[in-house]
């Protein structure tokens, strides 16, 4: 039997009370268990080892957070919870939705990406989302139902195999619950908008000591209001010149127009309503130019969407000897959101006919254009140079008109996705022979099911009506024209898709015989696991018929199998000097043809000089599998992310000729990408290490501080919007462009094709379809911009976490404990491959800007049946996003984004043995989130990822528990 340190038994009892506070970070060494107040030996098991062991200390750097600790935040899910944590940034959040449906809530340690960091329920995998190309979702988290969260902040590719690279992440449910508790919660936000009220009931029975068995059962039901952009005036217009933005957009319900007047003059991107300053609040239009509006967009759009959460957990334990224990869970989550954007930009080229019942016999050309050398006047003068219209002047348009219309009478566009987690676990753990065992089997699904709200609109029904000229592209509505743009709405399912992991476990574990200094302890292992996946569309986005939709989305399916064997050993060298060792082997077949196999090992040690001090450190290998989405997503039409302006055609938003925006949008708009995947990649492969120190130099104060490196090569990655666009020329093979005279030839050949019921022609080269590479001609428009996943380049981590835990007791006075978590960069960056490094570090680049410092320092102090806690959560500032293109006086090449500083206050009543209130106050001081000029999300004036735009947030927990 391992002995049980001074050191060890002490920083358990001076945590085991709950002292962690504020957020309640306790960076233990590592401690996996609610210890008692006695001097208990019980074995236990620690995130990041499958080795049990009654030692507190290990080489691994633990962070606990506790079931008080998580109230105490006033978080209810998984997603704010791990926000607070100083050592995860920039992971996705619901706010995400808004514009991109499907988008899931994710951590993301050391800011590498949520993809480095494994999620896991009571130490096994969960099902990774079904949409998209994302790892587990975090509102499949019951969070109500958890007894703690360990966050293990090193990589454990040995122990848990692929995606363990910088770090992990888990949730423990609650065990052996007696009794009947009922729980509510709700907020009262001071500004408005995103409130949260949420219900909890929780019943246990059984006792594992007398009755052999323990049975759990929590139910909870949580709805958050949505927050409209509208009901903060940090975000309310697109149309920032205090941040030198104008993020409008020039597709509008009021289209900028194309057309010739009855004279033979010839008009490019002419607002009709331009002459007044593009005053029109119906179509919520803005000036972008001398003859343009835009569509100021935020007006329509949310900042924190509508969901509704539930969910159900039980888990069952049955004794069946004192050495053997049969258990079993079944968890099921149901989240439904409701997110809302702009109204949809109709991206095909909008042809009115000149018999159309709502065509213009004028529009009003305003002051201040400039007319070109030629141009003839109404008085039949002619212009021998540019001349500027002193005053607003009538023309008459002649012959169809062209232009950018968005369907903004129709509304905002509205997504509802539903997600659905189902997972099963049966299993039986005890002791076989002297040897403690643990196995399970695991089965867990992932459905994601997203179906059109209003505001999505068919072009297949739309642009018929439009062509014709039912629809008023030029105004408001009448009874006719807005029923037949209502009818054109899509409704029923949009995409989805299902994610499945059917997994198989054993691992045993002993000490196998004693060395002079101690025992060796030794584990070994094995994991059998499949997974499914299969994404769907429906025929109307499979075939890009969505209007202002991201394109063709084609549907994946594929499934692999993996094997995992794994082995660790702790070694007692010498008197307080301890080795662990262990290694995974991994093999992946995937159904589709392609395999690999992995070798991931680590060495870690302790070292105790004294019963105060403990050196710890470890050096270790892992790697990331590339998913299924990775290997098999086809080539499929997509828009970035950001607006950007063609390069060729509209070099820094400027035109070149007044053909440009003929067409199709060029300047300032969301841009055509193509993505796809490879089914030819190979694993990601990471090397870290750390070193640290825990003390305790009192029984009242204790810490850890400890450096982190961590190196990821061959990463896979799409190649970045931003790096392309800010270096066209670097990357001009990345540009496809087309000819419209080969487009256009094509197009009326597959008209005639159609009439005649002949097939259609072989498609051209030099059409859109197949388009010129690396094409530098400025007659041919942009068709996308190729993005590829390929194992490119790497990424590099590296700083510091500190934890400081301080407690004391002053007997009748009560008790006073302080918690100081930090977390500081000190490099940070990625590198494309033949390209130079690139440091994140405090600057936004590709992946967005890691904070060089984050910290939480909390307070808390209890006396009788009362206990408060104040807690400061601290993001320093970095450099702005910065568009290269739109750099000038308003628009620095440099700009700072302010610190992000809450304060948090919460006040905790026991009345009752039975009966808990909770007070708190969620931003004490009501601050707005620093302003950003960001592009990487539909918000506009801050950025959504790394922020809270609630403000200041009331909330009050009441808790009854039935004696």
């Amino acid at each position: 039997m391992m002995t049980e340190t001074v050191l060890s038994r002490s920083l358990r009892l001076v945590f085991s009370g709950g002292i962690a506070v504020g957020l309640g970070l306790a960076a233990l060494p590592a401690v996996a268990q609610t210890a008692s107040q006695d001097n208990s030996m019980q074995r236990v098991e620690i995130t990041g080892s499958s080795i049990k062991r009654v030692a507190a200390e290990t080489a691994l750097p633990v962070t606990i957070l506790r079931r008080e600790d998580i109230e105490r935040t006033g978080a209810t899910s998984a997603q704010d919870l791990v926000n607070l944590i100083p050592g995860n940034f920039g992971g996705g959040v619901t706010a995400n939705n808004v514009g991109a449906s499907g988008v899931p809530s994710t951590a993301n340690l050391r800011a590498l990406g949520a993809r480095y960091t494994l999620v896991l329920l009571n130490g096994r995998r969960v099902a990774n989302y079904a949409v998209g190309n994302n790892p587990v979702d975090l509102n499949s988290i019951p969070l109500s139902a958890i007894e703690r969260i360990e966050v293990l902040r090193d990589g454990a590719s040995a122990v848990y195999g692929a995606d363990a690279v910088a770090g992990v992440i888990n949730f423990i449910l609650r065990k052996d619950y007696k009794g009947v508790e009922v729980s509510a919660f709700k907020t009262h936000v001071d500004q408005g908008g995103g409130d949260t009220k949420s219900f909890n009931i929780t019943a246990g029975f059984g006792d594992l000591a007398t009755d052999r068995f323990n049975v759990l059962v929590s139910a909870n039901h949580e709805e958050n209001d949505k927050l409209t952009a509208s009901q903060r005036s940090f975000s309310t217009t697109s149309v920032r010149p205090d941040l030198g933005i104008n993020k409008s957009s020039p597709r509008n319900g009021v289209p900028n127009l194309n057309f010739n007047d009855t004279l033979g003059n010839k008009y490019v991107g002419v607002n009709p309503y331009r002459y007044n300053g593009c005053d029109n609040p119906e179509f919520s239009l803005v000036v972008i130019s001398e003859k343009g509006c835009g569509t100021d967009y935020v007006k329509y759009i949310d900042l924190i969407p509508e969901a509704k959460h539930s969910n159900l957990v039980t888990r069952a334990v049955f004794k069946l000897t004192e050495n053997h224990e049969l258990f079993a869970e079944a968890a099921y989550t149901r989240d439904k959101m409701i997110s809302a954007s702009s109204p949809a930009p109709y991206t095909e080229t909008m042809r009115y006919p000149a018999n159309g019942r709502f065509y213009p016999k004028s529009v009003k050309l305003p002051k201040g254009l400039v007319l070109p050398a030629g141009y003839k006047m109404p008085n039949g003068s002619v212009t021998t140079a540019e001349t500027v219209l002193a005053a607003d002047m009538d023309v008459t348009p002649t012959g169809p008109i062209t232009g950018t219309w968005r369907t903004v009478p129709g509304g905002g566009r509205n997504d509802l996705t539903t997600t659905e987690n189902t997972r099963i676990v049966v299993g039986a753990k005890g002791n076989l022979v002297g040897w403690d065992y643990e196995t399970a089997l695991t089965y867990g699904k992932n459905e994601v099911e997203i179906s059109f709200g209003p505001g999505r609109f068919s072009y297949s029904k739309l642009k018929p009506l439009v062509d014709s000229g039912e629809i008023n592209v030029f105004g408001t509505q009448d009874a006719a024209s807005l029923a037949g743009l209502l009818g054109s709405q899509l409704t029923g399912f949009q995409n989805g898709g299902t994610s499945v992991s059917k997994e198989f476990d054993y691992r045993m574990s002993k000490e196998l015989f004693t060395m002079p200094h101690g025992a060796v302890g030794f584990s070994v292992g094995t994991s059998f696991r499949k997974e499914e996946l299969k994404q769907v569309s429906s025929p109307v986005l499979a075939s890009g018929d969505e209007v202002g939709g991201a394109g063709e989305i084609p549907s994946v399916s594929g499934d692999r199998q993996v094997f995992g064997l794994f082995s660790e050993a702790v070694i007692p060298v010498f008197k307080n000097f301890e080795l662990t060792a262990a290694a995974r082997y991994d093999k992946y077949k995937n159904g589709f043809g392609t395999e690999f196999d992995n070798i991931s090992p680590k060495l870690g040690f302790t070292f105790r000089p004294s019963t105060a001090i403990m050196m710890r450190g470890s050096v270790a290998r892992g790697f990331r599998a590339p998913t299924l989405v990775d290997n098999l997503n086809p080539k499929a039409i997509n828009n970035t992310s950001a607006n950007f302006s063609d390069p060729v055609r509209c070099p820094n938003g400027v035109r070149i000729n007044e053909s440009v925006g003929e067409r199709q949008d060029e300047c300032d708009v969301q841009l055509s990408t193509q993505n796809s995947g490879n089914p030819d990649l190979k694993p990601e492969k990471s090397k870290q290490f750390t070193l640290g120190l825990v003390f305790q130099p009192t029984a009242n104060f204790s810490g850890s501080i400890d450096y982190w490196n961590v190196k990821i090569d061959k990463s896979i990655n799409a190649m970045s919007e931003t790096t392309v666009f800010n270096d066209p020329v670097g990357n001009v093979a990345q540009f496809y462009r087309y000819d419209p005279q080969i487009e256009d030839k094509y197009q009326e050949d597959l008209e005639i094709a159609k009439k005649a019921n002949l097939p259609p022609p072989p498609v051209p080269v030099g059409g859109m379809d197949l388009p010129y590479k690396a094409s530098t001609n400025k007659d041919f428009p942009l068709a996308y911009v190729a993005l590829p996943r390929v194992n490119t380049g790497k990424f590099f981590a590296a700083g510091v976490d500190l934890n400081l835990n301080y407690r004391q007791k002053m007997g009748d006075m009560g008790t006073i404990g302080a918690n100081y978590d930090v977390t500081y960069y000190t490099d940070h960056g990625y590198q494309y491959e033949g390209s130079p490094e690139v440091s994140d570090l405090g600057d936004y680049k590709d992946f967005g800007p890691t904070p060089r410092y984050r910290h939480t320092l909390g307070t808390t102090y209890a006396i009788g049946q009362w206990n408060a806690s104040l807690t400061h959560n601290y993001t320093k500032g970095y450099k702005d996003y910065t568009d290269v293109a739109s750099v000038g006086p308003d628009y620095p090449l440099v700009r700072k984004v302010d610190a992000y500083s809450t304060f948090d206050a919460a006040l905790g009543w026991k009345p009752m043995k039975n009966v808990s209130v909770t007070l708190g106050v969620k931003n004490l001081t009501d601050e707005d989130p620093p302003s950003s000029r960001n592009a990487a999300n539909f918000q506009v004036g801050y950025d959504a990822t790394f922020t809270n735009p609630l403000g200041r947030t009331f909330y009050a927990r009441l808790n009854y528990k039935f004696l």
